[in-house]
């Protein structure tokens, strides 16, 4: 069974409007993405208006009955299905990823399927398929700032690569869809439970890309083992400055594959590392498309290039795409995609005394990532004329990948001031280039898992305004790195500094 949010994220105690398909009798459970692999049940929902949708309590619990035709509904359009209007049942909700969770049952409310089964009884399920074919990924806003650490969900990508309806702004092989410039956000898919025409991915092929499972959860897993407290959002709350407003917060994370962004977007951003703010980019092909929203309603979005004038995305993040490169298959009509995997490509360390690296024992010239292919399929590069981009490590050039440049990790500063070096004022980009960074840090059992690990703390936490030491593995390699940690207290109390005040209750 479909459903999508109206609009994918609420205010944190408030109540959504979730689209349902027709012609279904249901129940509705409430997960959240935590620190397990599976997602965690939260709670049933309570009701406060349906729309096309009769509600009735059964044993304490609701069953939905759904009206209305069951029409073809095509992927520009509105879908315009049934919708109720809920929030969950809990006493307090925290800001956070949640799903929301539908399952078709009996007269009596008795679940029909596993997933039904395993939803009544309070038990885990799993972000990927089959579960999340009946699935919604819904981001829970603070009602006020309640962290330092700000998360943006790219949900603008998600629905680029989702072909439900029969399009999206791909060729969709798998399906048989062609290219489109405008796809509707209201239909199923915005995270979880999409129609995709993507590879598989060789190295994590539990979930596909372009889902949230394949990046967000993983990093925000991280976030809670790190005890790391941050606030959600997606990108549409980050466009709508009044919703997300970056200046609330010291860093802003964007992680996995945020490709699609707004102008509007790109201002707030903008503005936020000009006032001081930390951007922490754990991402590749970053911003690297741009979009508009359509109307206010913001039902649609619009695909307005292959990417911005002269990939000048990198004014902001310092890196593009489009000096990097991609390799993710080949598309065989009978066979299918092919050829999936790379080349093991790492980054070679070229400032191993810099503080992104403590911890990490890295010496300059020693190789990381190589053999867990951290140079992911798609991977941002450094422009050909300098742009102030501090490279403290990178790829070989990507020889036989699209573009074939070479991928970049360092630290960004946009327009400083040329007399002084840098504005006193302006806050500073990690970007680590890649998108599978989050794959690597997430992985136990990658060999350089935990160097991924450190450099993640470490960025995090100076973003944040943190002490460095604080931010050391037990099991850090102290001998030549401990000494920069030290070195770099002042420099933690510095970013601290270039906080906003009325971010200082954050």
């Amino acid at each position: 069974m479909q459903i999508y949010p109206i609009y994918p994220s609420f205010s944190s105690g408030q109540f959504f409007e979730l689209a349902v398909q027709p012609r279904r009798r249901f129940s509705i459970a409430i997960y959240q993405q935590q620190s397990s692999e599976s997602l965690t049940s939260v709670s049933g929902v309570i009701v406060s208006a349906t729309n096309n949708v009769k509600a009735e309590l059964v044993d304490g619990k609701y069953v939905f009955q759904s009206v209305d035709a069951e029409t073809q509904v095509r992927f520009d359009k509105d879908w315009e299905w049934p919708t109720i209007t809920i929030k969950p049942n809990t006493p307090e909700l925290r800001s956070g990823a949640y799903v929301a969770v539908a399952y078709e049952v009996g007269p009596r409310g008795e679940p029909l399927t596993d997933l039904g089964r395993r939803c009544s009884a309070h038990q885990a399920v799993f972000g990927w398929p089959p579960d999340s074919d009946s699935m919604a990924l819904i981001v829970a806003r603070p009602r006020t700032p309640e962290a330092s650490l700000a998360y943006v969900i790219p949900t603008a990508t998600y629905h680029a690569y989702n072909s439900t309806g029969g399009g999206c702004f791909y060729g969709d092989p798998i399906h048989r869809t062609h290219p489109a410039t405008k796809v509707s956000l209201r239909r199923p898919g915005g995270g979880l439970g999409a129609q995709l025409g993507e590879p598989g991915d060789p190295y994590d092929p539990k979930s596909p890309r372009q889902q949230f499972t394949h990046w967000d959860a993983k990093f925000i897993r991280w976030l809670r083992a790190a005890n790391l407290a941050c606030d959600f959002y997606t990108d549409l709350d980050l466009h709508r400055g009044a919703v997300l407003d970056p200046a609330k917060y010291r860093c802003v994370l964007s992680v996995g594959h945020h490709e699609y962004w707004s102008q509007k977007m790109r201002d707030q951003v903008a503005g936020f590392i000009a006032g001081g703010g930390n951007l922490a980019v754990f991402s590749g092909n970053t911003c690297y498309r741009p979009i508009d929203f359509g109307s206010h309603d913001m039902k649609e979005m619009n695909r307005l290039g292959d990417s911005w004038p002269n990939f000048n995305e990198s004014d902001l993040i310092g890196l593009s795409y489009g000096y990097g490169g991609g390799k993710w298959g080949t598309w065989r009509r009978f066979r299918g995609w092919v050829e999936c995997g790379r080349e093991p490509i790492g980054f070679t360390v070229s400032q191993a005394d810099h503080w992104v690296f403590t911890g990490t024992g890295l010496k300059n010239g020693q190789q990381f990532g190589a053999e867990d292919r951290l140079a992911g399929y798609e991977v941002d590069g450094v422009p050909p004329v300098a742009n102030g981009f501090e490279t403290l490590a990178a790829t070989p050039r990507l020889h036989g990948w699209e573009i074939a440049g070479a991928g970049a990790l360092g630290l960004f500063q946009p327009s400083p001031q040329p007399a002084s070096g840098s504005d006193p004022m302006q806050g500073w980009v990690f970007n680590c280039g890649t998108t599978d960074w989050a794959r690597v840090l997430m992985n136990p059992n990658a060999a350089s898992h935990v160097i991924v690990d450190q450099i993640t703390r470490n960025v995090v936490h100076k973003f944040s305004g943190l002490p460095l030491d604080r931010a050391l593995r037990h099991d850090a390699s102290f001998s030549d790195t401990a000494s920069n940690a030290r070195k770099d207290d002042s420099a933690s109390r510095q970013v601290s500094k270039l906080v906003h005040t009325d971010s200082e209750g954050s």
